[in-house]
């Protein structure tokens, strides 16, 4: 029987967080390995930045390389609008499973793998209705791996809210935990993102194989205790990392930049997945202008609307060219 060309099909939650990971694992398979990738976006409203990276340039192998944008998926119903972000992204991609299976049978030749992110476990057993290698691609470090696969165990054995415990919590082959340290899902177990959390750790155990963002000899101990914890193969395929483009760099920033006093200015972002109210932004922009600290401000428009932020004093060299709800010397970036 003839054994099919590798062509790898990548799962990303909405977000350039975790879009910009994906991409960078699409360009090592296809620059160092020769195998076609096709990635399944899954969308949301997008940035101008998220935009341009859904559209790469001509020049990124095109003939390798294919962005499928899946439909939107109406989650309003299902969410509650406080709902934590890690809370939202599961259930945006566990509303998208039927647009993967779709675009997945659409495909011609059929992928022979399907690469879900940390969020996109819950389409892992639609690469067993296809007979495709499923594996799970981690963009962070071992440790981060170990904690959440181990989760479900701490689940099981530890009473009570995680940050109330007096004593660490251990994980195998890791550094013991101090409560107030865990990860954001873990602070509070009544949240539905605590739920979620502990779901995708014991799911990634059913895929083929483990993909991180990290490699052996900086991570050693943490690998070994990964390994220590899921039966499937751990794949240390790091450092990927998004080289910087020169075109994309804001010159008057760096200028304004290097007049600073060093260590002097604060730099602020929530993240693709941070967006505001105008009356947060409002109150984070009050806050920033009474620190009467140097600032850079990476950050969206609010999600209703508007932030007026006609408050903040013009200071001196500010860097101009901001739009209307940003002040001067805020940084636009997305």
């Amino acid at each position: 029987m003839e054994t099919p060309t590798p062509h790898a099909t990548i799962l990303s939650s909405p977000g350039m967080g975790h879009l910009v990971p994906v991409l960078e694992l699409a360009k090592r398979l296809i620059t160092q390995h020769n195998i076609p990738v096709t990635i399944l976006v899954v969308t949301t409203h997008t940035s101008p930045a998220e935009s341009h990276l859904l559209h790469p340039p001509a020049t990124t192998s095109p003939n390798l390389l294919r962005i499928v944008q899946l439909p939107p998926v109406d989650v309003s119903s299902l969410l509650d609008p406080a709902a934590a972000v890690v809370t939202q992204l599961c259930v945006m991609m566990r509303a998208a499973v039927p647009s993967v299976r779709s675009a997945l049978l659409g495909l011609c030749p059929r992928p022979t793998s399907l690469i879900v992110d940390l969020f996109g476990s819950e389409s892992l057993p639609v690469a067993d209705e296809f007979r495709m290698a499923k594996y799970v691609y981690i963009p962070s470090n071992a440790w981060f791996a170990a904690l959440t696969c181990y989760c479900y165990v701490l689940d099981k054995e530890v009473v009570g809210q995680y940050v109330d415990q007096t004593e660490m919590l251990r994980i195998p082959g890791c550094k013991p935990l101090r409560p107030e340290d865990v990860v954001d899902p873990m602070l509070d177990r009544n949240d539905q993102q605590y739920k979620e959390y502990v779901r995708m750790g014991v799911e990634y155990s059913s895929a083929h194989g483990m993909l991180l963002n990290t490699w052996e000899d900086q991570d050693r101990r943490s690998l070994t205790a990964l390994r220590s914890i899921v039966d499937v193969p751990v794949y240390p395929i790091g450092p990927l990392t998004k080289a910087a483009e020169p075109e994309a760099t804001n010159i008057e920033l760096m200028e304004w930049l290097d007049q600073q006093p060093g260590e002097s200015v604060l730099y602020v972002s929530f993240g693709s997945g941070g967006t505001l109210s105008g009356e947060q932004l409002t109150e984070l922009a009050w806050g920033l202008e009474m620190s009467q600290q140097r600032f850079i401000w990476v950050v969206r428009p609010p999600i209703d609307g508007k932030a007026d932020a006609s408050f903040f004093s013009s200071g001196s060299g500010a860097v101009s060219g901001a739009v209307d709800f940003l002040p001067d010397g805020a940084y636009y970036d997305e």
